[in-house]
């Protein structure tokens, strides 16, 4: 505030002073224009008398000569003599037409016509006339005057440089800068006792009051801080209105659910134009009117599709004058736990309606066996088989299921260790090699030298039996499962190619489902338990890799899973 008031004090000085400088130039030019205007035009008339006179007289009239001379005359000072201090006066005689006829600088023949001039046209209709030019040769003003000699029909024009003007000028503007910096001084030195004795009280309350004032901001921010920490680590997402449904609160989780960019930018926005939902804008609607809390459940179709339970409940007025002061939304989103749900509930499903099937059929054997079929060798002992082929069936099954829940509960795998991937695979193609000779189906298998994974050696070696069983099983006569494992782009990428029939595009979106089966009668038939491509997804995603699948129908699939190395 003080350095204020000291810049003022001098900003109010140097204008005050400029500006009277400015009038004062341009007081004192209108007085010598004015002077030097009233000189011209005694000497003009002096010379219009003189030819009137000689006129009278009956003498000739030569207007050249009389140019030269009278500007000779005019131009000198009082010793006769023209010096450098002497103000040159020039004449021009001009008849009625505006043609030149006598001229005290330079040939009058050459000179153009003057019958535009504005000073000619004035002494023609007015007697006296003036005019200022500026000279770009000599880069100053001139002034002219031009009185009409009606005897004669001619007009004699005098002119002189106002140079004394530019002196004049010169001379005050010097004193106003010297006033201006007098001006300066003077006022720096009472500006700074003003402004101290102004300020020193108002300093002080005003250090006062901004101690205070950063001590409640500081507070305030360290609460605000925690506060939005807290609503923005939460799960759930909340959004506070006020009773015009314009948002007071957002938090991170909310702007997430509906997709709002820049959640501190839509503050004070109507909650009706941000979340363009009919349901949660009804039963927030419905809360801040009935003053009462409500909780609904629906579905979120944009951005993306979403299952949610919201809470709604109204903000109590401290005064107690109205219903509310706005309302709370909590919203959580459960689409996931509905999913859960759905998965879960399926599962049983499935589990149910697979564990049912052998068991049936074990059960009906069993009772057709009771009921005399055992009497019956050759019969009982094909049932017998028959049961026996379900009970290996059911016990697949369920060592599948229990494989999977178990991968399913982890986070990461245990009994890590490094292993050549050559023996991994070769005890592999070992365990298979019996089911893929009685299917006429060959195995060809390469494993890059020295490859090493780190790993859990059964986990690698379930996921690569059910893959390759799969290529058996679902392959043609005399057909081919080629097995490969390379290092590429730090990633060990498996490839499981086979010759067999080939899985319709429809379906390779959802063969890692539990129990999705592309043709559930064959496989069955085949004994197939349709958990079998679920597991292997589960042990690549334990891994954080990654699997795709390439097929045609009739010309054979390729599984290629790439683990990180």
């Amino acid at each position: 505030m003080k350095k204020r008031i000291f810049i003022y004090f001098i900003i109010l000085t140097i204008i005050g002073i400029s500006i009277t400088g400015f009038f004062i130039s341009q007081l004192a030019q209108k007085y010598y224009k004015f002077e030097a205007q009233d000189k011209l035009v005694g000497m003009a008339k002096l010379i219009q008398n003189q030819i009137a006179s000689d006129l009278r007289n009956g003498l000739p009239v030569d207007y050249n000569q009389y140019a030269a001379q009278y500007s000779r005359i005019l131009s000198s000072n009082s010793s006769g003599d023209l010096d450098r201090n002497s103000t040159k006066i020039r004449l021009t005689f001009i008849d009625v037409s505006g043609k030149v006829v006598g001229e005290s600088d330079t040939n009058f023949e050459h000179m153009e016509n003057h019958l535009d001039r504005k000073e000619f046209q004035q002494a023609l209709t007015e007697s006296v006339g003036t005019d200022i030019h500026y000279s770009k040769t000599l880069k100053t003003n001139f002034l002219y005057t031009a009185v009409l000699v009606p005897s004669a029909n001619v007009v004699v024009r005098v002119s002189s440089p106002l140079l004394q003007l530019k002196t004049i000028d010169q001379t005050i503007w010097n004193y106003t800068i010297v006033g201006v910096l007098a001006g300066i001084l003077l006022t720096s030195i009472l500006a700074a006792k003003f402004s101290v004795y102004v300020t020193q009280p108002i300093d002080q309350r005003f250090n006062d009051m901004n101690l205070e004032l950063e001590k409640t901001v500081a507070d305030l921010k360290d609460k605000n801080v925690k506060v939005d920490a807290i609503i923005n680590s939460m799960g759930n997402g909340i959004i506070a209105v006020d009773n015009k449904f314009n948002v007071m609160l957002i938090n991170a989780k909310a702007c997430e659910i509906f997709g709002i960019k820049n959640g501190p930018g839509v503050i004070g926005i109507n909650l009706i134009e941000l979340v363009r939902n009919h349901k949660i804008n009804h039963v927030l609607n419905e809360t801040m009117r009935t003053n009462t809390s409500h909780t609904e459940e629906l579905t979120l179709a944009s951005p993306s599709e979403k299952i949610l339970k919201v809470y709604t409940s109204p903000i109590k007025s401290k005064d107690n004058i109205s219903l509310n002061s706005g309302g709370v939304l909590i919203i959580n989103d459960i689409t996931n736990l509905k999913k859960l749900e759905l998965i879960r509930t399926e599962f049983v499903s499935n589990v149910t309606h697979e564990l049912k099937t052998p068991l049936t059929s074990i059960r009906g054997f069993i009772e057709t066996l009771r009921n005399g079929a055992m009497e019956d060798s050759v019969v009982a002992k094909k049932f017998l088989d028959i049961i026996d082929i379900e009970a290996e069936r059911l016990y697949i099954l369920i060592n599948d299921i229990l494989q999977l829940s178990e991968i399913e509960s982890r986070q990461q795998d245990s009994n890590i260790a490094t292993h050549n991937l050559h023996s991994i695979v070769e005890e592999t193609i070992s365990i298979l090699q019996g089911v893929a000779d009685r299917k006429h189906v060959s195995l060809d298998w390469e494993v890059q030298d020295g490859l090493k994974i780190v790993a859990n050696k059964d986990r690698i070696k379930q996921m690569l039996i059910n893959l390759i069983d799969n290529g058996i099983k679902y392959n043609v006569e005399n057909g081919s499962v080629s097995i490969r494992a390379f290092k590429a782009d730090k990633m060990i990428v498996f490839s499981i190619k086979d010759t067999g029939i080939g899985i319709p595009d429809e379906h390779i979106s959802r063969i890692f489902e539990r129990f999705y089966r592309v043709d559930k009668g064959r496989s069955r038939n085949m004994g197939g338990t349709g958990l079998g491509l679920s597991i292997v997804k589960h042990i690549v995603n334990l891994y954080n890799g990654d699997i795709k699948v390439h097929s045609q129908p009739g010309k054979g699939t390729e599984f290629t899973i790439r683990l990180p190395a």
